[in-house]
Formats: structure tokens, sequence, C-alpha cells
């Protein structure tokens, strides 16, 4: 049964395969992971909700401390001025001069002070010493401070925050007390008392996002309760308890059902202030609206799904992936490139598609390959017989007759030119062999580099350089001729100036080089683009014929590669007016 069904799967349409797997592998374990997942990790997400908030409150807990460190730097500003020291000192001879110092030195610089920080909201100055005049409301006795006789008592360099019960308002009364001494006698000369705006606190209040569903408790270094807030309805011994685990060390936040209501309590100190903060928010409260999205995003996801996955049905009916794929690849093919896909192929009807494609491409590529070596045995079928319709006898014996009657008259020119002619043709039309050894091309090409010397005289300098074993390495016939004419004809013979061929042939392990260089007038910078790409085979030979001449390179080129191989080949590259330099680059082992 189970070998059953598994063919039956196998032959169904891949579009069946697509939408079977959808639901399988998509669908329902989406919709069942998703649940488990929410299930599983809701007290994953009290716990990142708990610690990003400790994180921001942290932050502002930090802004706070730096703002009560400005706030207690003032007490250096009056404790560190001469003139302070000195009215609170009584230090004056009379009251102009005592007048006079106030307004000059001290009250700008409590207006200085009230100015630069706005977190200060107003300042005083207790007066220990009663033997000078009062200015308010910057100054006051030490007998009307009306708080707790130990603040009275502060040592001297030693500063104190004081907060005052305020009651359930959320705002905190904070002053800030140091004493101010004098130096040289280490005497109590007065009390600073800077109040200090609520403002101080504000952030941690906005921070912490209070809402109908939360207590807030402010207790001071006794464990007293100076301010709070209370939304939700607790017990005095459960609001004990919890208030005594926020003081457990290290605590941050923790969790308490309370009357079937689970509780998030968390616990931020102040140490500059040394005040506790404690909060206590109902978690489902909290996360009410992600419980109530779990049932809508069911009720939305899995109908959603559905028909998704009857458009996804439909869509894949007709189109499919790889179908794209393999379209996208047949637009790449043209008459000259017929590259295979190499993408996956399966046994479906995509594979099968595929398979068919590749197989018709590969006779396509066999039967171009046909129809181009055809065309090769034709041109040098065409080539041969245009030979053989040449009576080479005839030829040869004309020649001969022109060479003696030149050295009958005294002409060496004349006889040399029709000596060297001779050899040319008897070894161009030698026959039908289509082979030679390079040592008889080298031979071949310095009669014909004779003949145009004494054509060009002495505007044709000629060099060889053979550091190769040329005499048995078969090679095409005729290979060599049509470049060194090129050289000559095409380059040094169209400029006025004296003009150099150098040939230079080495070798290595795997192939044979043959350089041509010339001097002469180079090739244009398009044309020799168009000739690089036809070379190259990244352009048809058409666009060559089209521009006019170049053929006779071509044709050596597609000699040689038959000839040689694919390795084997010809680079050119030229500049105008300075010359142009042919490398043959020949495969050695090759099989003809």
């Amino acid at each position: 049964m189970k070998t059953k069904l598994t063919f039956s799967y196998q032959n169904l349409s891949i579009v069946k395969k697509m939408a079977i797997g959808y639901i399988v592998i998509i669908f329902i374990p989406i919709i069942s992971f998703g649940l488990f997942l929410y299930n599983q990790n809701y007290n994953s997400f009290l716990e990142e909700y708990a610690q990003g908030r400790q994180k921001i409150v942290n932050q502002v807990l930090n802004n706070i401390n730096v703002s009560t460190v400005q706030i207690e730097s003032a007490y250096q500003l009056f404790q560190n001025n001469s003139n302070t020291i000195a009215y609170l000192s009584g230090n004056y001879r009379t009251d102009f001069e005592q007048v006079s110092n106030f307004l000059t030195y001290i009250r700008p610089l409590f207006s200085y002070i009230l100015s630069s920080n706005r977190m200060i909201d107003g300042m005083t100055i207790y007066m220990e010493q009663q033997n000078g005049m009062i200015f308010r409301p910057e100054m006051a006795k030490m007998d009307e401070f009306k708080l707790d006789e130990d603040i009275k008592k502060l040592p001297l360099g030693v500063g104190k925050w004081v907060t005052f019960n305020s009651g359930s308002y959320p705002d905190i009364n904070l002053h800030y007390f140091h004493k101010i001494g004098n130096r040289n006698f280490e005497q109590d000369i007065g009390l600073l008392d800077i109040k200090v705006t609520s403002n101080l606190i504000k952030p941690l209040l906005e921070s912490l996002n209070l809402n109908i569903s939360s207590n807030l408790y402010v207790l001071d270094q006794d464990h007293q309760i100076i301010s709070h807030i209370e939304e939700i309805a607790l017990s005095k011994d459960s609001e004990k308890a919890m208030l005594a685990d926020a003081f457990q060390a290290n605590a941050k936040y923790a969790y308490q059902t309370v009357n079937g209501k689970k509780l998030l309590i968390e616990s931020f100190y102040t140490e500059s202030l040394k005040l506790q903060f404690v909060m206590i928010e109902q978690v489902d409260d909290v996360f009410i609206g992600v419980k109530k999205n779990k049932y809508v995003l069911v009720l939305i996801v899995a109908p959603l799904l559905l028909l998704l996955s009857g458009i996804y049905y439909l869509i894949a009916s007709s189109i499919t992936k790889r179908i794209l794929k393999l379209s996208k690849h047949m637009r790449q093919v043209d008459e000259n490139y017929f590259p295979l896909y190499r993408g996956e192929i399966n046994k479906d009807e995509v594979g099968h598609l595929t398979s068919s494609y590749n197989a018709m491409i590969r006779r396509m590529d066999e039967l171009v390959n046909t129809v181009h070596r055809s065309e090769m045995l034709r041109k040098e079928s065409a080539y041969l017989m245009m030979q053989a319709q040449i009576k080479p006898h005839f030829l040869y014996n004309t020649l001969e007759s022109i060479r003696m009657i030149a050295e009958a008259n005294d002409d060496p020119e004349a006889a040399e030119m029709s000596y060297t002619l001779g050899k040319l043709f008897r070894y161009s039309l030698s026959g039908t062999k289509s082979e030679t050894s390079l040592r008889e091309e080298v031979e071949n090409i310095k009669d014909y580099i004779k003949i145009q010397q004494i054509r060009l005289a002495d505007r044709l300098q000629v060099s060889y350089d053979i550091n190769a074993r040329i005499d048995n390495f078969i090679c095409p016939h005729y290979m060599l001729q049509p470049i060194i004419e090129n050289s000559i004809v095409h380059g040094i013979a169209n400029v006025r100036k004296q003009g150099s061929l150098s040939i230079r042939i080495w070798e290595d392990a795997a192939f044979m080089y043959i350089a041509v260089v010339d001097s002469g007038a180079g090739i244009e910078e398009e044309r020799l683009q168009l000739i690089q790409a036809v070379l190259n085979g990244t352009m048809d030979v058409h666009h060559l014929q089209k521009s006019g001449g170049g053929l006779g390179i071509m044709n050596v080129n597609e000699r040689v590669n038959m000839f040689f191989g694919e390795p084997s080949g010809i680079q050119l590259e030229s500049k105008l007016n300075e010359g142009t330099t042919c490398i043959l680059k020949l495969a050695k082992g090759a099989t003809p």
C-alpha cells in the first residue's frame, strides 16, 4: 500500500505536488507552531517587557544622578566665595559696606545659580550669627528653620537630601542641605537650603508609564512611604510583603499572584536621592491586547492561508519557477550560441521538457559544426581547383626562361626576382597536400619577402629570430604568407618612412609561438576591435565581410583552429601610425 501511494504521488503533476506540499509543509505547521509558540513564550515576553522597562528607567535614573551632582555643586560656589563667607561671618565695619557687598557679589550669585539650573526652585541660607542685616528671600535667621533639628547638626563638608511626605500626590518635595563654614576657625556660619522642583523626578514617572491598573510607591531610606499612587486594591499585608520583597538584594523585578491576578513588581533605586521607587502592575492588563489578538489572528490567518493556497494553485498550474528559468535561458540562444541548460532536471513534466531541449541543442550544435566544416572544405576545394587550373610546368619553364634572359642582359635583380617567384609558385602549387613543416613555411615567406624587398628597396628592413625546433613541426600549408603579406602591403607599404618587419619564433612545453611585428601604418581602433571580436568568436564573421577586407587573417585563424585545436589561434594588437603585432599560438601534439 505504501509503495502504491508513493508511486501515485510521484506521478502527480508538479502543480498538484506543489499544492499538497504547501498545505502539509507550510499551512498546517504555521498554524500549529504559532499557537504552541505563543503559549510557550508568554512568560518570556513578560521577562523581555520587564527587562526593557529596567533599561529605560535605569537610563532615566542615571540622568537624575547627573542632575543631583549639578545641584550639589551649587554649594561650592557659596563655600568658595570670600564675599559670602565675609557676609555670613559679619566681617563689616559699616552697614554701607555690608549692603554694597551683598548687592554687588552675593545676590548676583543667587541669580546666576537659579538661572543656570532649572531644577532648582529656590535657595535660602540660614545664618548662624545675628550680627548683620537680613536680605530676604536669600537670607534667613537660623531660628526661623522649622525642619528636623538633626539637619541643623550636619557636620561641615557633609550634604544631605531630604524628602517630605506628600501623601498620594506623585510629586515629591526635595531639599538639599549643606553647612557653610568659616574655614579659618572651623566654625558653622550658615546652612544652605536648596529647594528642588518636581521636574527632577518627573521624567522617571513618565518612563514608568503609569496606567489605571498600576500602583506606585516612593520610599525613603528608612523604608517609609513618602508618596504613593494606588489604582490596584491591595490588602495591607499584601502591600507590605511586596514592598519588603522590593528591598531584597539585587531584586529588580518579580511576579506574584494575588487574588487570582498575576502582578509584576518592579523596583528602582536612586543612589543620590536615597529613594526607592516600587511599581506594581497587572500583567493581564499589560498584555490584554496580545491575548485578544491571539484568537483574532487565528481567525484571520486560517482563511487567508486557505485563500492564498487556492491562488497559489492557480498560478502554479500555468507558470512554475523552473519553467521561467528555462524560458530565460532559451532567450540566450541565437544562431551562433547554443548553451545547454545546467539547472536542476527532475523526472516530471518540466524535467522532460528540459531534457528534450538539451537534446535538441546538442543536435543543432552538431549540425552547425558539420555545416562549418563543409564550408571550410568547400573553400579548400575551390582553392585547390584554382591551383589545378594553372599549368605548373609551363609556368616554371616560362619563369626560368625569363631568368635566363635577365642574366643574359646583365639584369641580376630581374633574374633573382624571377627565380624567387618560381620558388614561390612551386611551393604554392606543389600538388594537393594541405600540410607541411614549419621550416618549409619559413623558407617560403623568406622567398616572398625577397621579392618585396626588391620592390620596396631600402624601405623594408627584415629580421628573423628563430629559437625553436621547426624542422619537424607540422602545420597547415600556406599559413604564414597571408599574414606577412598583410604586414607589408597594408602596413609598411602605406608609410613613406623606412619600415621594419620582425619574425620571431619560440616555444614552450605546450605551444609553438610565431610573432610577426611590423612598424607600418597600424589599424584604426574601431576596425581593430571588430577584427578582435571576430577572432575571439564574440562577433560573426559577416560583420567583417560587410566592412570590407580582413578575410585573409580570418581564414588563417579558422585553419589554425581546426588544425591545432581549440586553444590555438591568432592574437592581434595594433596602434595607428605605430605598427601591428600578430601572434600565432599553435598547440603541440595536434592531430590534423
